[in-house]
């Protein structure tokens, strides 16, 4: 065998890998880098530039409503507020990226298995061999075609239920979005009364120590005007903690910065509807079909119920069909097919059947517990507001109590009737008094909002009449 002869036959070798070399690299994808540079952070973090923002989910939100624009300096409702937390919260952007992830396993798993190509080349190193010897074949491997129908099916489902879980933990932020709006609004009213009772305080701290100092005034009334205002002027600054506190959560949601101006307006009143919206039933009306965490267990229940009919088809012998064409050092060409089959003796894929059984099962029980708690959830929070709401009912009496009090121990004050200490208590019991009734109101507004989340309504039941 001579080297010429030896190069003349590798030469087809070299042919076909290069041929196949071609025609897989045509199709490979190419690389891209996507450094995780200070930069790129700060780019994906940054606010959207436009004046007017799109919102790309408000379906979701506010079925019963056109697409939402949210002008630059426009004051948010609390519903407005929601959706626009929907968009820009950083935390919910990095959760959609599990969606594009879920989808391209859809496509990776409807992929049609690749054939199997093989060459093989004989040359002679001895005796009297007419021509190199060759065989080339062309197989397919059918066990994957077998299970895609399934496989594709559990991967769409998945899929679906990637995307229903998304939008549940959308949901969510937007009820936190609404409950830290009306804790605001809340807040701010709390504040305002307190800056004017403080302000009378100071007032009056003024007029006695001058009285003090003139020495018509006692002590005993300018030290109890002086101790109400300290109480005050130390419940305020509690409340303008608070505040702080809330505004720097919501900024957080809305993608703002820790110093952006938050302009808040009040224009739906959730917490003032009737009896009817106190109670459990209208809440629990169709409940598993309209709660997106159960939607997306059912739809991942469903997929791992296709997962299990693919694990039950996979048991399906592994086999490879194929033509073949060969010619051996005598000149002898021939054509035929060829069949391979594992044996599946020890290992009939009974380990994925029996992961994927108890996994659905498990799937089952978790939908089980989360429906149960999302009815005793609402069950518990229809019962709080009908207790809250008795509580405002009766606070409401207690500040005309207090305030027609108030106007008759002043009257008392000025004639010397009755001593400093007991207006100025009286007074401080009023102030407490009305922030018990704004608590209340806020503590409704939370309860509202609450309830709506964990009932995966958007808007008050039909059947809840408004009260008058």
């Amino acid at each position: 065998m001579t080297a010429g002869s030896l190069a003349r036959g590798f030469g087809p070798v070299r042919r076909i890998l290069a041929a196949a070399l071609w025609l897989t690299s045509a199709a490979c994808a190419h690389y891209t880098a996507r450094p995780l540079s200070p930069q790129a952070v700060k780019g994906a973090l940054a606010p959207r530039l436009p004046t007017a923002l799109w919102v790309r989910r408000a379906h979701l939100l506010l079925p019963s409503l056109p697409p939402l624009v949210v002008h630059k300096g426009q004051r948010l409702t609390p519903d407005l507020a929601a959706v626009v937390a929907v968009v820009a919260d950083p935390a919910l952007r990095a959760e959609r990226a599990q969606e594009a992830l879920a989808h391209a396993q859809v496509l990776s798993a409807g992929l049609l298995p690749n054939p199997i190509f093989s060459y093989g080349l004989g040359i002679p190193l001895s005796g009297t061999g007419l021509t190199h010897a060759f065989r080339v074949g062309l197989g397919l491997p059918i066990q994957s075609l077998v299970t895609r129908g399934p496989r594709v099916r559990a991967a769409r489902l998945h899929a679906q239920a990637v995307d229903l879980t998304v939008a549940w933990q959308e949901w969510q932020v937007a009820a936190k979005a609404k409950s830290l709006v009306y804790a605001l609004l809340a807040g701010r009213m709390q504040q305002r009364l307190l800056a004017h009772e403080v302000h009378a305080l100071r007032r009056s701290v003024a007029i006695l120590a001058d009285g003090e100092a003139a020495g018509y005034v006692t002590l005993g009334v300018a030290g109890a005007a002086r101790l109400a205002l300290r109480q005050t002027e130390v419940v305020e600054l509690a409340v303008q903690r608070h505040l702080a506190d809330v505004a720097l959560q919501l900024r957080g949601l809305l993608g703002l910065g820790a110093h952006a101006p938050l302009r808040l307006t009040r224009r739906d009143v959730h917490a003032w509807h009737g009896r009817g919206c106190m109670r459990a039933a209208p809440w629990l009306n169709r409940l598993a079909k309209r709660r997106l965490d159960l939607l997306a267990l059912r739809k991942g229940y469903r997929s791992q119920d296709a997962v299990l009919r693919e694990a039950i088809a996979a048991q399906f012998p592994a086999i490879t069909v194929g033509v073949n064409r060969a010619r051996d050092t005598s000149d002898i060409n021939t054509m035929g097919a060829g069949v391979s089959i594992s044996l599946p003796i020890f290992n009939h894929n009974q380990g994925a059947i029996a992961e994927a059984r108890a996994t659905r099962r498990a799937l089952f029980r978790a939908y089980a517990a989360q429906w149960f708690a999302a009815r005793a959830s609402i069950h518990q929070l229809t019962v709080r507001m009908r207790y809250v709401r008795r509580e405002l009912v009766r606070t409401k009496s207690s500040v005309r109590a207090l305030k027609h009090l108030e106007t008759v121990y002043r009257g008392a004050l000025a004639k010397h009737s009755i001593a400093a200490l007991t207006y100025y208590q009286l007074l401080e019991q009023l102030v407490k008094e009305r922030l018990v009734l704004l608590q209340d109101r806020a503590q409704l507004d939370q309860l509202a909002v609450a309830v709506e989340a964990a009932s995966g309504r958007f808007e008050w039941p039909k059947t809840c009449v408004a009260s008058p």
